[in-house]
């Protein structure tokens, strides 16, 4: 079985980085490590390469509809779907993604469709009948699989997760320290401002809050540091893979405080598809909070691996924080367990399993 997946954007340092692009990247990557695996994109250079088992081909473009990353204008990418047997399109609302789904369903190639939100303005499927040449949607959150297009909802499965539990795993050499961590972009739609007022009125000198992520939004970042200022808060804006580890196994407990409407009144129809933070958390033996925003609900066993609070609150941020750190030692090794326990059923090798086998049963 060859396999294609295509995204407009991917993960890597270049990329705009996102769920949308740590996904369908992840996916290919470890699907590559059991079928022919490869992965089209699209940058301003032509790349073609290999990253373990997995092959990448990136397109080069030199044009971006209205300016959109996440819509890119190209055609060479189509000859990758000639020897494929099966192709996997990422993100529906984008120009690749139509051509990409009508070229393989004239191939007579069995096409699958996983999104993420967001996409282009200027896209084929409102006025070609694209959504009736996908065989399948593929959706890893509930949220997600209702918020797709009817017509596609109709044809769709639910796969949920996606976490290397390899990697993510507790050190049991390491000492937890009095730390709350935040991992993620620092934009708006994730609710740091409430996460920030929460440790304020919680109150705990002793605790310090540790904010890992990029700077999207240069306005945000600097309103977070006042609200920060007087209190235990350190930023981090460059932490590698093992520093990441590291921040998530010594965490007494990490936040994903995301909301559908910021601080400026903005609304984000999908602030969360997923949460990889909360997974990967979990999955390092650390218990998570996360807002009720999203699909995020659906990967905290509330009351069991963390909790779900209401979003856009600061008191509800502080309230769960001091559940857990209010927990007994023996109370909270069993919280460890089960975080531990609760991500095998979502790690990528069983969710890339789920995909080959919906894959051959649609034959």
């Amino acid at each position: 079985m060859r396999i294609v997946h295509i995204t407009p954007t991917y993960f890597d340092n270049s990329s705009v980085i996102g769920g949308g692009e740590r996904y369908p990247t992840e996916l290919a990557s470890w699907m590559s490590k059991f079928v022919d695996t490869t992965l089209v994109s699209f940058s301003s250079v032509r790349k073609s390469y290999r990253q373990e088992t997995l092959k990448t081909e990136i397109y080069p473009v030199k044009y971006l509809i209205h300016g959109n990353k996440s819509n890119p204008l190209s055609f060479s990418y189509l000859g990758s779907i000639l020897n494929a047997d099966i192709v996997h399109i990422h993100h529906i609302y984008t120009l690749v993604s139509d051509l990409g789904c009508l070229t393989a369903f004239l191939l007579g190639k069995r096409v699958f469709v996983t999104d993420y939100g967001g996409g282009g303005s200027l896209v084929l499927n409102q006025k070609l009948p694209v959504f009736q040449c996908y065989k399948n949607a593929i959706a890893y959150s509930r949220f997600g699989l209702n918020f797709i297009p009817k017509e596609l909802q109709k044809k769709a499965v639910l796969i949920k997760g996606g976490i290397d539990t390899d990697k993510f795993c507790p050190n049991p050499s390491l000492r937890k320290k009095n730390k709350i961590l935040y991992v993620g972009r620092i934009l708006p739609h994730k609710g740091i401002n409430y996460l920030i007022e929460g440790f304020r009125s919680l109150n705990r000198p002793d605790y310090k809050l540790k904010i890992v992520g990029r700077v999207y939004n240069e306005e945000f970042y600097q309103y977070l540091k006042q609200l920060a200022e007087g209190v235990s808060v350190e930023f981090v804006h460059d932490a590698d893979d093992l520093k990441l580890l590291h921040e998530y196994r010594t965490a007494l407990v990490t936040v994903l405080p995301s909301v559908h409407t910021d601080c400026y009144g903005n609304y984000s129809p999908v602030p969360e598809l997923m949460g990889f933070t909360l997974l990967e958390s979990q999955a390092c033996g650390t218990p998570a909070i996360c807002t009720d925003a999203g699909a995020m609900h659906e990967f905290v066993d509330n009351g069991n691996t963390g909790f779900v609070v209401k979003q856009n609150s600061g008191e509800a941020i502080a309230a769960a924080l001091s559940q857990i750190i209010n927990l007994s030692p023996m109370k909270y090794t069993e919280f460890q367990a089960r975080c531990r326990e609760w991500v095998e059923s979502l790690s990528w090798s069983m969710v890339v399993q789920k995909h080959l086998d919906f894959y051959k049963s649609t034959k």
